[in-house]
């Protein structure tokens, strides 16, 4: 992302990788190596495709936590919901919509951040 919002066309993606390779993960890069040449995903034009992964692993645990963990995983009054409203529809309804009649609001980003350990105290 931050490549593509760059205020310039020429950028240095060794440089800006580790700069935020460092920032992200608290290590640096290895001196003399080309991380963002070498991963393929990102060089084969892949990269947005991380970003929706992520997205999925915010809704998946807003679902989960929103709905599944508080009424039971095994619930048949959950399970049917998810599958008349997720699973049965499939492509043919805009995926938010459907998210968002199965938590009976708008999607947020708490569920993740609880998931991932970054809630408040």
């Amino acid at each position: 992302m931050t490549v593509h919002s760059a205020e310039t066309a020429k950028v240095d993606t060794t440089a800006l990788w580790s700069e935020l390779r460092e920032k992200v993960t608290l290590f640096p890069t290895v001196a003399g190596s080309f991380p963002a040449a070498s991963f393929g995903h990102i060089m084969g034009g892949y990269d947005a495709g991380y970003y929706g992964y992520l997205w999925s692993e915010v809704f998946s645990a807003d679902m989960f936590f929103s709905r599944f963990d508080k009424e039971g995983v095994m619930n048949p009054k959950c399970g049917r919901s998810y599958r008349h409203l997720i699973l049965q529809p499939g492509g043919s309804r805009d995926g938010m919509d459907m998210l968002k009649d199965f938590l009976g609001r708008e999607p947020t980003l708490d569920a993740f951040l609880k998931s991932i350990g970054l809630t408040k105290a």
